[in-house]
């Protein structure tokens, strides 16, 4: 058995093999990047599957591609070595136990060292997945690495990646984020930003790298805690200040260049929509480290994977943030792109309001729905329900204008996602003046009834 500081992408395809062999399938036949391997997912989602895809033969590459490693909440879970009702509240208590990570000189990801002419990205799989798609390929999968040139502090994102030739790649940072900040400081300089970005990981290093907090937590000390030992890690060769998990199977070390942009997309985002084409900051790749017979790990855009791995995190925020707001919070459910039902044991007619705007300050967060707590916030329903029996809309309904979103979101039109939010207050008032009562049989009349007994009367 594998220790926390042994664990990567192949250790946990493994576990899978052996604890839930149906979960991985092992495709032989050659398969073309270009739409084919989304189209196969794509039809195993319509047929309620989501295992695993590995694929051994693809059509241009020497190495083989695996995809939808995340796609299941079941998968997450035994990465992380709990039941599937507790992921939330495992990430939870990995945020509050941070684990730093340790310095080793030995890392499988420098086994091969390819610097200068040597470089080519365009030895990865041309992946596209949607017919509107850029015409050029693209990596999902990758986690940057970047210090803050103020605090030190490394911050680990995921961000899409387009190659444009053998060593540059336009890079999409959305605006408000900790990356772009960092950029923004190293621009302020007159400097590139040195980063790295790794590919084929555990699924426990992408739910940390994945975690939304402050600028200054690290995120490999959130791995840390969700693997309950430090992560091992290397130097890397270009820049040793950068470090990059030892066991990732691809290291892409170079700089981001401030000042110098491409254009970049259109890309279909988690939404199920593209947003058309943006302006994007160069990638420049100088060294690319690598596994021994390595293994190329792919998100496809949109489907099962994208939506599942981030639940976690995000909802473990929406709910840190929403607690902030309003101590007595019991839930949050993340329904929707961008949507979120909250669940409340209101003690004041004010507390949804406070609520709804701490949440709707999130750049993912477009529409909250409160209600009470006896009302469970996946049930859309009893959501809908709610919002139609429990107030009127003159009094439940809060707009807010002129605040940040995300550009992903296919119906804004500001580049740097600014635009109009959605409250709406589905909860009981307190105080009323008509008196409304639940319909509901007495509890000791449904206690007596025998159901099995009546049934077998007829």
């Amino acid at each position: 058995m594998s220790t926390a500081s042994e664990l990567d992408l192949r250790t946990f395809l493994e576990q899978v093999r052996k604890a839930r062999p149906s979960d991985l399938a092992e495709i032989r036949a050659e398969v073309d990047p270009n739409h084919e391997t989304a189209a196969i997912l794509t039809k195993l989602e319509a047929k309620q599957r989501s295992p695993i895809l590995l694929f051994t033969n693809v059509r241009g590459c020497e190495w083989p591609l695996v995809t939808n490693v995340c796609g299941s909440m079941g998968r997450l879970a035994l990465a992380l070595g709990c039941g599937i009702k507790e992921v939330a509240t495992r990430y939870g208590a990995a945020a509050g136990s941070p684990v730093a990570p340790v310095i080793v000189d030995d890392a499988p990801v420098q086994r091969v060292v390819l610097r200068g002419d040597d470089v080519d990205l365009l030895r990865f799989p041309a992946l596209r997945y949607h017919a509107d798609d850029a015409a050029e390929p693209y990596l999902s999968a990758s986690i940057v690495v970047a210090r803050d040139p103020e605090t030190g502090v490394a911050n680990l994102s995921y961000h899409r990646m387009m190659i444009a030739s053998r060593d540059t790649a336009a890079i999409y940072i959305e605006p408000g984020r900790h990356l772009d900040g960092i950029v923004g400081k190293y621009a302020a300089r007159g400097q590139d930003v040195p980063v790295a970005v790794f590919l084929g990981v555990h699924p426990a290093w992408s739910l940390g790298a994945l975690y939304a907090g402050s600028a200054d937590v690290d995120e490999y000390d959130v791995i840390g805690g969700l693997l309950g030992a430090p992560l091992a890690v290397a130097r890397c060769v270009l820049d040793p200040a950068l470090r990059v998990p030892a066991r990732a199977e691809f290291v892409l070390e170079g700089t981001i260049c401030a000042t110098e942009r491409m254009r970049e997309g259109p890309f279909g985002e988690f939404t199920g929509y593209g947003t058309g084409t943006t302006s994007s900051p160069v990638l420049r790749v100088a060294a690319i480290t690598h596994r021994e017979s390595p293994i190329v790990q792919d998100i496809v855009s949109g489907h099962l994977e994208h939506l599942v791995l981030s639940m976690p995190s995000l909802e473990h925020r929406a709910l840190r943030d929403a607690r902030a707001a309003v101590p007595t919070v019991t839930q949050v459910a993340l329904v929707a792109p961008l949507t979120a039902v909250v669940a409340l044991r209101k003690t004041d007619d004010d507390e949804p309001r406070r609520l709804i705007d701490a949440m709707l300050s999130d750049v993912y967060s477009k529409q909250v729905i409160v209600v009470d707590d006896d009302v469970d916030p996946y049930d859309l329903g009893k959501v809908l329900a709610a919002m139609a029996l429990q107030r009127q809309p003159a009094d439940a309904v809060r707009i807010i204008t002129g605040v940040r979103g995300t550009p992903l979101d296919p119906s804004c039109t500001d580049p740097d996602g600014f635009g109009s939010k959605l409250g709406i207050d589905a909860t009981r008032p307190l105080c009323t003046d008509r008196a409304v009562t639940r319909n509901r049989i007495p509890q000791d009349v449904l206690d007596r009834i025998d159901l099995a007994a009546l049934l077998a009367k007829q």
